[in-house]
C-alpha cells in the first residue's frame, strides 16, 4: 500500500469529491493514480518542467493568490484531501499544513509524505549532496513531531509505509511530551513511534473507515498562535 492507495482509500471510504496536490512533480507518480472526481495540482516546475499542473507555481504563491481571491477560485473552497509532497523542509512543510487546514473541508484529510526517514542521511536538509540528487525525505518528521506535541486539536498518525505517509485530521487528540526541542535525529529514533504516531498498514485500514454520522462539523483551532521553531 503506497501513499496513491491511502489516498484513494480515504477518497473512496468518505466518497470525497475534491483533491488537491501540492509539489506533482512527475504526475504519473501519484497524481494521475488518484480516483477522485475533481483533481487539481500546484507544482513551480523547476525540477520537472513538463508538469501540467493547473498551477504552476509555488504553494505559498498558490495560497496567497487563494486567500486574497486572485485566483479563479473562490477563497473559501473547500478541498476533502491535500496531499503535500513540495519541498521536504519542515518549515516550508509546516506553512503548506496551516495554509492546508485553512482549506480543508470540515471532515478532510491532510496527507504528506517522506515523514518516516530510515537514516540521517535520507533526513538531511540538502536535496543535492556534492551536486549529485540522491533519495531524501528531509525534514519534514520534524513538522509531524510538532504538531504531535503542541496542537491537541489534530489527530496526526504516520503510516509505515512509503517512506512513512503522514495523515493529519481535525479531531481532538492526546498531545505528546515535546522532550526533544532541537529536533535531534538520534533521539527521535528511540521514540520514533511515539513521536511519528507510527501505525501499521492494517491499523490504518480498520481506523480510517467511512467517517460516523455524529461527527460535529464545528471546528476550532485549540493553538492557532502558538509558536513554531524549528
Amino acid at each position: 500500500m503506497l501513499r496513491y492507495d491511502i489516498i484513494n482509500h480515504l477518497i473512496k471510504e468518505n466518497d470525497f469529491k475534491s483533491y488537491l496536490e501540492i509539489g506533482v512533480f512527475d504526475p504519473t507518480g501519484c497524481f494521475d493514480l488518484i480516483q477522485c472526481e475533481n483533481k487539481e495540482g500546484v507544482d513551480p516546475g523547476v525540477e520537472y518542467k513538463e508538469n501540467p499542473v493547473k498551477y504552476k507555481m509555488t504553494s505559498d504563491q498558490f495560497f496567497h493568490f487563494l486567500d486574497t481571491n486572485t485566483l479563479d477560485k473562490h477563497p473559501d473552497f473547500k478541498w476533502d484531501v491535500i496531499f503535500i509532497d513540495g519541498l521536504h523542509i519542515s518549515t516550508q512543510v509546516m506553512r503548506d499544513i496551516l495554509n492546508s487546514l485553512n482549506h480543508l473541508s470540515w471532515n478532510g484529510y491532510i496527507v504528506l509524505h517522506d515523514c518516516n526517514p530510515p537514516s540521517i542521511h535520507l533526513a538531511r536538509e540538502d536535496y543535492y549532496v556534492d551536486g549529485k540528487q540522491q533519495e531524501w525525505n528531509g525534514t519534514v518528521w520534524k513538522a509531524i513531531y510538532w504538531l504531535r506535541a503542541n496542537r491537541g486539536d489534530l489527530k496526526v498518525q504516520v503510516v509505515d509505509t512509503d517512506w512513512g505517509v503522514g495523515i493529519i485530521k481535525k479531531e481532538q487528540s492526546s498531545t505528546i511530551p515535546f522532550d526533544n526541542p532541537f529536533y535531534e535525529y538520534n533521539q527521535m529514533c528511540n521514540n520514533r513511534k511515539r513521536d511519528l504516531g507510527i501505525i501499521s498498514i492494517d491499523e490504518f485500514k480498520s481506523t480510517y473507515t467511512s467517517q460516523p454520522t455524529h461527527t460535529i462539523e464545528s471546528y476550532t483551532p485549540t493553538s492557532s498562535g502558538v509558536k513554531f521553531k524549528f
